[in-house]
């Protein structure tokens, strides 16, 4: 399927609400700022992917044969199979972001949050939790 949407993978809609600024690498901090307020600026359509996608295009882990995040709780395909799941939106869909993230909410519960995100570094850093999520997901809708 040919589309012109940037592609988003569906852990992402985990990630984007919680951003703070920091990441793996200055030129991947800046590209997730910049992919983060165009989706909640121009609430742009997306196409929800299980794979590397415009974020994953700056990330100093990705390489060609995946990411080298893998194994830190399972892989990231892992994670972005369970957030579709979990959403229930077809892979490869186009979905209006912020559509995309209130079906997510509307499902995501403390429990699959943990599991999804309790072995990322960000979470042992304290820097995002189901409440955080659940936080920045709400203000983003309300706006």
């Amino acid at each position: 399927m040919l589309t012109r949407e940037p592609k988003l993978r569906f852990h992402h809609l985990l990630c984007l609400p919680l951003f703070q600024g920091k990441g793996y690498s200055d030129g991947f901090s800046v590209n997730m700022q910049s992919v983060k307020d165009r989706l909640e600026a121009e609430d742009t359509a997306v196409q929800l992917i299980c794979g590397g996608d415009m974020i994953c295009e700056h990330c100093p882990n990705r390489t060609e044969d995946g990411c080298l995040l893998d194994g830190c709780g399972g892989t990231v395909a892992q994670k972005d199979s369970e957030v579709c799941r979990l959403a229930e939106i077809d892979r490869q869909s186009v979905e209006n972001y912020r559509n995309a993230l209130l079906r997510l909410r509307n499902k995501m519960d403390k429990k699959a949050f943990d599991i999804l995100c309790s072995e990322c570094r960000w979470a042992k850093l304290g820097l995002c939790s189901f409440e955080k999520w659940r936080e920045g997901v709400d203000e983003l809708l309300s706006s």
